[in-house]
């Protein structure tokens, strides 16, 4: 097999397209990039504990991570069918109820340490 030879820059330059391009076509992941800009200087303004802090910047990446995965699984069934299937919709909603869990998860975490 003729496969590659293994390049960080490459591949780093890949993960920076696949977030550009779910940042371009996704409304919601958009927002969340915005909040989580926001959010950040808020969590790096307020006077909490060094240890809570770095909670509150870790539950922002949670939303993140859980959107580019559904970003992900989107794409996958769309490329393997357009029609509808309940397998496919079952795997989109699936995906969808893990960004649902993330941002569940971040507010949970933000409300126990500012409360």
């Amino acid at each position: 097999m003729n496969k590659p030879k293994y390049s960080l820059r490459r591949n780093f330059g890949y993960a920076v397209e696949g977030f550009m391009h779910v940042f371009r076509h996704e409304t919601v992941f958009k927002i969340e990039v915005a909040l989580f800009i926001v959010l950040s200087v808020v969590a790096w303004s307020i006077d909490v504990a060094k240890c809570e802090r770095l909670w509150l910047q870790f539950s922002l990446f949670l939303p993140i991570v859980a959107e580019l995965f559904n970003s992900a699984v989107e794409r996958g069934v769309d490329l393997s069918t357009r029609d509808y299937h309940r397998l496919a919709k079952a795997a989109k909603d699936s995906a969808a109820a893990a960004c649902l869990i993330s941002v569940a998860m971040t507010v949970m975490i933000w409300g126990v340490v500012l409360l």
